[in-house]
């Protein structure tokens, strides 16, 4: 595992919207150019479209056909054309909500980028396996963060994550405020 938590700038506390949002699509192509493919997870669809927007935006050159999103909205055979063009290692970058998170083996993606936090340590080591599945890969994955609440929270997840301290999943039993809701 090559795992890291990083942020666009030094200074997160004093820095403008503006500047962080710059500086985070900077970082984001620069980490793209130096890897050959890479899968960046957002936690929204809606993060997933702007991810997307800004980078065929701001680099109008660089990200055309290459870039594809991927999230539950869009319809299943766009998914699975920007799944197949994954795995024929026709696209450099797909940006995704939690869509490709589970059971999908998506070719050679060498790097994982999560945008904030995933929020558990779980979801984490899920997106970032999407990446080193070749014999003798290195699992490579980063957190960006962009403010310090995610910071803390990001840098307590990568150190459970390296302890291989999962969450615990918690199964109430005889949940009867669900039952009412049903009922109801």
């Amino acid at each position: 595992f090559d795992l890291e938590v990083i942020s666009p700038l030094p200074d997160l506390i004093n820095a403008s919207y503006e500047k962080i949002n710059t500086a985070l699509y900077r970082k984001l192509d620069r980490l793209i150019e130096e890897h050959k493919t890479t899968l960046i997870c957002t936690n929204t669809r809606a993060g997933t479209e702007r991810v997307v927007h800004h980078l065929k935006e701001i680099y109008p050159s660089k990200y055309t056909e290459n870039i594809g999103a991927h999230h539950g909205s869009l319809s299943k055979s766009h998914r699975l054309d920007i799944e197949n063009k994954l795995k024929n290692g026709k696209l450099k970058v797909v940006v995704c909500s939690t869509s490709l998170e589970l059971g999908i083996d998506i070719g050679s993606i060498d790097l994982v980028i999560c945008l904030g936090s995933p929020k558990s340590v779980a979801r984490f080591l899920q997106r970032v396996g999407r990446a080193g599945h070749s014999l003798h890969e290195t699992v490579k994955g980063k957190i960006i963060v962009l403010d310090r609440d995610d910071l803390i929270e990001c840098s307590v997840l990568l150190k459970n994550a390296l302890e291989k301290k999962i969450d615990r999943i918690h199964i109430p039993e005889n949940a009867l405020d669900v039952l009412a809701q049903v009922i109801h």
